[in-house]
């Protein structure tokens, strides 16, 4: 079965692993920065197109099985280590808020002292996103897409999630 993994790579031309390559960067891209499905979209035709060129140059179903192996193999990983450093952002912030600036957050009130305050958007918003509010990293919710660098102010607090609605700005 090893060879068969060897063989995934001998025998695979440039374009093919071109397309595989941009195709799993494109996805791992998604991961990081929301692309509204577009990085998605276009890095799984790119994954499909480079596994449909390598399957007609001589691919057997062993090498088939290799390519979607190595493709999720990849993606988990990328998918884990994203996961890791927002968990661990997410738990530094929390603890700072917690230390330094809420005895509110402390008697068990969660996000409800956010309630009214305003910030700015620091990623793209389409339904969720990220707000900086007194300079911490929130993971927010809004009904409206708001574009980064936008004015919002915390509309409603529920449970963990924080509600956002886009501040008009006024020139």
């Amino acid at each position: 079965m090893g060879s068969s993994f060897i063989e995934l790579f001998e025998g695979m031309s440039v374009s093919a692993f071109m397309c595989i390559a941009l195709g799993l960067m494109l996805v791992i891209i998604e991961f990081y920065q929301t692309t509204k499905g577009f990085a998605v979209g276009c890095g799984s035709a790119l994954i499909a197109t480079g596994t449909v060129i390598r399957m007609l140059t001589a691919g057997t179903l062993g090498i088939l099985f290799w390519i979607v192996f190595f493709v999720a193999v990849i993606l988990l990983s990328a998918h884990s280590v994203m996961l890791f450093t927002q968990k661990r952002n997410w738990l530094v912030q929390s603890l700072t808020l917690a230390l330094n600036e809420s005895p509110v957050m402390m008697r068990g009130a969660g996000y409800s002292y956010l309630k009214n305050l305003t910030g700015v958007a620091t990623t793209d918003i389409n339904l969720t996103g990220h707000v900086s509010i007194n300079d911490v990293n929130f993971f927010v919710c809004s009904k409206t897409p708001i574009e980064k660098g936008g004015l919002v102010r915390v509309l409603d607090v529920d449970g963990e999630n924080i509600i956002v609605e886009q501040l008009l700005s006024i020139d």
